[in-house]
């Protein structure tokens, strides 16, 4: 699933910020494998922009309502040595500027 595609209605983002020391920064669909045997389906979707550091991951939304204490729970074991911070993705709707404005 390219970030392009997004789909909030079937899905929950989570942006997490990777630390620079963990083999999960050069290889952050890796992270998917550290938490394989928990109750929740995570995969890769990719870069957050031009940021180096942080990633995006989705989740079932029907997953994650059921499970979402264990998916904290899961990636805040990977704290502070692989992940800095985990935030969820909430969409919002982009405001148009008023027509002279830069």
């Amino acid at each position: 699933m390219s970030i392009a595609t997004m789909d909030y209605t079937l899905n929950t983002y989570l942006a997490i910020t990777l630390a620079p020391a963990s083999p999960y920064f050069s290889s952050p669909a890796n992270l998917v494998a550290a938490v394989h045997d928990a109750p929740f389906q995570l995969v890769y979707v990719g870069n957050v922009g031009a940021l180096q550091d942080t990633h995006l991951y989705s989740i079932p939304k029907s997953q994650y309502e059921q499970v979402k204490d264990q998916v904290f729970s899961a990636l805040d074991t990977l704290k502070p040595n692989h992940i800095r911070s985990i935030d969820i993705q909430v969409p919002r709707q982009r405001a148009k500027r008023a027509g002279g404005e830069l």
